[in-house]
């Protein structure tokens, strides 16, 4: 079914986890200045999901309409509409709407059980099948989590076993999980977390090889959140100082199981190497092709807040300017152009449409270098300003206030406030986590590079040469 983002905040706030804060152990999570934003935007991605009917599709699984995130895409059509809902969340958020990687645990849980089942005869497929049908009935927002501390890594998981997710112990009753999982976007406004590994395991480090959903309910988990200079400025309240108050920058957490019981019906991968690859395959190509879909949202949201802030500064007939506003709307197209692509040359794999890799891993570089010139962009049209304004605390202060109202306007058609809140968003951007974040997120760009050296055929590439060159 679909509920509201109002309904899914009420859920959220019965849960009791064990949050923290700037080393401060949080009991009213849902209202707490860091956390609200997120909880905000993954409510408004059940709000997208109930204006349009492109992003709730029917699911025979449950004999009713299911938000698109939560959907095993079978179709090129299929995958297209999650790649276009993404890029409407993150254009109409600014931000990461935090279900992406539950989406693509899902799918590819949903192939590498079904796989494991054939070869193995187990019955992995079954129990995922179980909770998504709880998933998609109760309209839970999922997340997904890969990356382990992993520690020196000149050691294999093996000699450093205490930086992995491994099993402690095998009960009747399920498995005893420690580790920790480090960049988890979104994972403690979650229903469900999904723990996959973080890598390809050879043999001798079955024991890493798991993977996993956890629920609110579990005891011993422990969600560490990030502390930027953003999340500061989010405690120090304001209406619009943090540039975008509503819905926040990137937030994660470092989420620490400390012998977490795991009962054996959500356990899905275990101690199989060769599933465990399966499945790092299968997400990796979902995760990278929904990020150049993202990417093109946010360049659409920094495209925006460009256009504006030429209007505010009175330059928006300034040729040269408009011409960096024509460059960021062509890397959104394109980044998004290489998502759609990859999902229109993709291919059925085990009853999920998977993504062609080539194109998918393409679209990782060239998302990342575009992104990266669109910042540059944003930052020549708004000029150092935004790195450099008074905050809105200054605006409100009676002694400076009026000082700062004549000296701050610019443009007539923009009062000094609304040019005040455009420079915020716009700082927003180029100093929050999105960088660094848009840069490793579902990868590294050599992860990505390495991938396509692998994939690509070189030989035909030179033999095409060759014949044209008659060597």
């Amino acid at each position: 079914m679909l509920i509201s983002g109002e309904d899914y905040i009420q859920r959220l706030s019965r849960y009791r986890r064990e949050i923290y804060v700037k080393g401060e152990r949080i009991s009213d999570f849902v209202h707490h200045p860091n956390i609200r934003p997120a909880i905000n935007t993954i409510a408004f991605t059940y709000e997208l999901a109930k204006e349009n009917d492109r992003y709730s599709p029917y699911s025979q699984l449950v004999d009713e309409r299911v938000n698109r995130l939560n959907y095993v895409n079978q179709t090129p059509e299929d995958l297209i509409g999650r790649l276009d809902y993404q890029r409407e969340l993150s254009l109409r958020t600014g931000t990461c709407h935090y279900r992406c990687p539950g989406s693509d645990a899902i799918s590819a849980l949903y192939a590498a059980t079904l796989e494991t089942d054939k070869r193995s005869g187990t019955d992995f497929h079954k129990r995922f099948m179980d909770l998504l049908s709880v998933i998609q009935k109760n309209d839970l927002a999922c997340t997904g989590a890969l990356t382990d501390t992993k520690g020196d890594r000149s050691k294999r998981p093996i000699e450093a076993r205490d930086m992995y997710v491994h099993v402690e112990e095998k009960r009747e009753d399920g498995i005893v999980v420690s580790g920790a999982k480090i960049h988890q976007s979104g994972a403690f406004a979650a229903d469900v977390n999904f723990i996959l590994p973080t890598q390809a395991f050879k043999e001798g480090e079955e024991e890493f090889a798991i993977a996993f959903a956890l629920l609110p309910e579990d005891e011993g988990v422990k969600y560490v959140l990030q502390n930027t200079g953003y999340q500061s400025k989010l405690r120090e309240g304001g209406n619009f100082e943090a540039g975008n108050k509503k819905y926040g920058d990137r937030l994660t957490c470092t989420v620490i199981l400390n012998k977490v019981l795991v009962p054996w019906e959500r356990v899905f991968i275990f101690e199989d190497i060769v599933a465990a690859r399966r499945l790092l395959v299968h997400f990796a190509i979902s995760h990278r092709c929904a990020g150049a879909a993202c990417k093109a949202g946010f360049v659409d949201s920094m495209t925006g807040a460009a256009s504006l802030m030429l209007k505010a500064n009175g330059l928006d007939k300034v040729p040269a300017l408009r011409q960096r506003l024509g460059e960021m709307v062509g890397i959104a197209e394109a980044a998004y152009g290489i998502a759609i692509g990859a999902a229109t040359k993709g291919k059925s794999d085990n009853g999920v449409w998977q993504a062609d890799p080539l194109i998918t891993n393409a679209g990782k570089i060239i998302g990342v270098e575009g992104f990266i010139k669109v910042l540059m962009n944003l930052a020549e049209i708004a000029g150092g300003i935004p790195v450099t304004a008074p905050s809105e605390f200054d605006l409100q202060n009676p002694d400076i206030g009026p000082y700062l109202e004549s000296y701050l306007s610019a443009s007539p058609s923009f009062t000094t406030e609304q040019r005040l809140k455009i420079i915020k968003f716009i700082e927003f951007w180029a100093t929050s986590s999105h960088l660094i974040g848009g840069i490793h997120g579902g990868g590294s760009p050599t992860a990505a590079i390495v991938a396509l050296q692998t994939m690509a055929d070189l030989g035909l590439k030179e033999e095409a040469v060759k014949r044209a060159l008659d060597i």
